[in-house]
């Protein structure tokens, strides 16, 4: 029996639409209490951080629609890519083992910290097959001449953002509207969230257009804007809804509407894809207040942002804002325990050894 999710409670139709159960649901949310003293108004948290018992954040939710088509075609290696410390190589690797997948991941290089050290160690531990590429276009061969020669594989886009994994944030826009409706979390105003590799953002749009709450969503760009636009993130969004349409004629072209919706923000980059900022580094510390565990290259840099709003608005203080907390927050020192670098194949000893430093002010 397919468990009745929020998504496809509204559209019975899309049942039709491969889908499996991967994510602890629905994700808890609630007031930041500290973080709304200092603000002086109302600060929510939706704690996707909590999504996966084992490694939750936002990856595990496109993966309930993306690992389904997987599963539908019988492909058994996925072959995906990201930076060497990416969450979503360790998010699709910790979830390819559960379903007896193999990975192939082909990594660039990254500003080196702790938690990309820490995430690196991960990939391997939960049996990773690790790339390391010199250059976007040597790793766009290698990936391809993997899947001509493996026709067991399946590519994986970055981040799961594809139209299919999009889905999994349509659904979880439905997921907030019941807990709006069970009176968990008064309507938000703003819900502010990450934006990297675009279907968290541009699913809780579409969603939220959807299900007709008045939320606008504020996304918190942390990758190269050119790629994180508002454009493309709209773009992706409308791919999602050509899908559900296929399935439900009766589903509103909302393609127009979402437009509206959406404000993005690249000021808080830092200019380079994991690089620290003075905001996130503040914004860590405040969440900290609220035992909630942040990183600088994508949530405390969201966070970051909406501080920053909230400072320089003259807003009413009745105004809710929600803040989509999508890095998991799972403790990975119990397998961190179980490995050395050197188990790694001999490439990537460079980033524990001392031959490449970590920027200073990096945690």
């Amino acid at each position: 029996m397919v468990k009745e999710i929020p998504l496809f409670k509204k559209y019975p139709k899309l049942t039709n639409i491969p889908w499996v159960s991967i994510i602890v649901s629905p994700t808890p949310v609630h007031k930041m209490g500290q973080t709304s003293k200092t603000l002086k108004r109302d600060i929510w948290v939706k704690r996707d951080d909590l999504t996966h018992t084992i490694y939750g954040g936002n990856k595990p939710r496109k993966y309930e629609f993306v690992f389904a088509d997987i599963l539908k075609k019988g492909k058994k290696t996925i072959v995906t890519l990201g930076s060497i410390g990416t969450n979503h190589g360790l998010a699709t690797t910790v979830t390819a083992r559960d379903f007896g997948l193999s990975t192939h991941l082909f990594v660039l290089e990254q500003p080196l910290s702790e938690g990309v050290r820490e995430n690196l160690l991960c990939h391997h531990f939960f049996g990773a097959k690790l790339h390391l590429m010199r250059n976007p276009f040597h790793r766009k061969l290698a990936m391809k001449i993997k899947l001509i020669l493996d026709r067991s594989s399946y590519f994986v886009t970055l981040g799961a953002s594809s139209p299919l994994g999009t889905l999994g944030f349509v659904n979880a826009a439905f997921e907030l509207k019941e807990q709006i409706e069970k009176k968990i979390i008064p309507e938000p105003d703003k819900l502010f969230v990450t934006v990297g590799s675009l279907a968290t953002c541009a699913g809780l749009v579409l969603g939220l257009e959807l299900a007709q709450v008045k939320t606008k969503v504020v996304g918190i760009g942390v990758t190269d804007p050119a790629r994180s636009s508002k454009q493309n993130t709209i773009e992706l969004a409308k791919k999602a809804l050509e899908i559900m349409r296929s399935k439900d004629v009766s589903i509103p072209d909302v393609s127009r509407e979402i437009e509206n919706r959406l404000i993005i923000d690249h000021s808080y980059f830092g200019g380079q894809y994991g690089a620290s900022t003075k905001e996130a580094l503040e914004a860590i510390d405040i969440a900290k207040k609220d035992e909630l565990k942040l990183e600088y290259t994508y949530t405390g840099k969201t966070l970051g942002g909406l501080i920053d709003y909230c400072q320089k608005n003259k807003v009413s203080k009745d105004e809710v804002v929600l803040f989509w907390n999508s890095k998991s927050s799972a403790d990975m020192s119990p397998h961190l325990s179980k490995i050395k670098y050197k188990d790694l194949p001999k490439g990537f000893h460079k980033f524990f050894d001392g031959t490449i430093k970590m920027k200073e002010g990096d945690v």
